[in-house]
């Protein structure tokens, strides 16, 4: 659902369109619009709303609501079990810490990504999200924000329930605590490091890789980040040699963005410390399916069959053919997903 440039959308268009949708599972709003109706936003919280699971509101320039009551008027359903906010000028979230109108949503699911805004969100702020439910939080992905101080405390918090965690910052001194986070993720089974993202200057993967790799909890299957020199991809092999031999386990999905120029080398066709590789260069034409991760139900990390196998090298040959299968048949890929099998 969309906003023109030069409208808005109105209250009877809301109503119009959820009270013919009552299965609907997605709702996602994109919002280009100057300004948005007085009248829309009183909709969302007034209206009858169908079992919505799953909310986006994703602003492509800058938010005509400045307080984002759009979003936050969804969290007020609880059906609502996964959110994701994209935009800019999240300045204003902080006022709601102190909202007597908390969400009503029971989130498994947050994901935030504000295209480097300042000032960013604080873990305070997402404290407060999720404050109907703490304990239901299993994935959250942070995208493109500050860091701060405030959500040490809120990712120790939530930590132990987590299963997926993605995070990236545009200052490389935001992750210096990621060690830290990661030691009470005892149940995190996909670790990715957005460092592709540009001036997600987050990660360095030759120097600060080792300590990640020693808080890395055993049940980790799924392992993505990027790397930037030959240097990097000769660390990256050893600590995965290392983490196998610490936990006793073989990493089972280890996804890698080459960002220089050049290839991965020859040593990289053979990597018996992971039993699946995933390799992209930046410059493949499927690049954007490296870290891509559908807001579906599942237990599977990733959780993207990829549409194709360029710029993929499979150790796992049986599961090579089943994914080139799949990827001949999007609709059987997608009931597998929801399946989460």
């Amino acid at each position: 659902m969309g906003i023109a440039p030069s409208h808005s959308l109105l209250e009877k268009d809301l109503v119009f369109v959820l009270s013919d949708l009552p299965n609907v599972y997605q709702l996602r709003i994109y919002s280009l619009a100057a300004k948005v109706s007085l009248g829309f936003q009183a909709s969302l919280a007034a209206a009858t709303m169908p079992k919505i699971r799953s909310i986006v509101v994703d602003y492509a320039a800058e938010p005509p609501d400045r307080e984002h009551q759009i979003f936050f008027d969804f969290l007020s359903l609880p059906s609502v079990e996964r959110a994701l906010f994209v935009g800019k000028g999240t300045y204003r979230w902080a006022s709601y810490a102190k909202s007597e109108q908390r969400p009503q949503a029971a989130l498994k699911e947050l994901r935030i990504d504000l295209r480097h805004s300042q000032p960013s969100v604080r873990g305070t702020d997402l404290a407060w999200v999720i404050s109907y439910s703490p304990s239901s939080l299993e994935i959250l992905h942070l995208y493109d924000m500050v860091l701060d101080s405030t959500m040490s405390k809120f990712l120790t918090t939530v930590a132990p329930q987590l299963v997926s965690f993605h995070v990236s910052s545009s200052r490389h001194s935001d992750l210096g605590a990621l060690a830290d986070w990661l030691q009470p993720m005892t149940r995190l089974k996909e670790l990715v490091i957005r460092n592709d993202i540009p001036s997600a200057d987050c990660f360095r993967a030759a120097t600060d890789l080792p300590r990640v790799m020693s808080a890395l909890p055993s049940s980790i299957r799924h392992l993505g980040f990027a790397v930037d020199s030959q240097l990097a991809l000769r660390v990256t092999r050893s600590q995965i040699k290392t983490w196998n031999q610490r936990t006793g386990e073989c990493l089972k999905v280890l996804t890698l963005v080459l960002l220089a120029n050049g290839t991965f080398g020859e040593d990289w066709k053979q990597v018996p410390e992971v039993s699946r590789l995933r390799l992209f260069h930046f410059t493949d034409d499927d690049i954007s399916f490296a870290f891509a991760s559908p807001m579906v139900p599942s237990n599977n990390f990733p959780r993207l069959v990829d549409p194709s196998t360029r710029g993929i090298v499979i150790n796992d040959q049986e599961q090579g053919k089943q994914e080139k299968a799949l990827s001949r048949n999007p609709l059987r890929a997608l009931r597998r997903l929801i399946k989460g099998r």
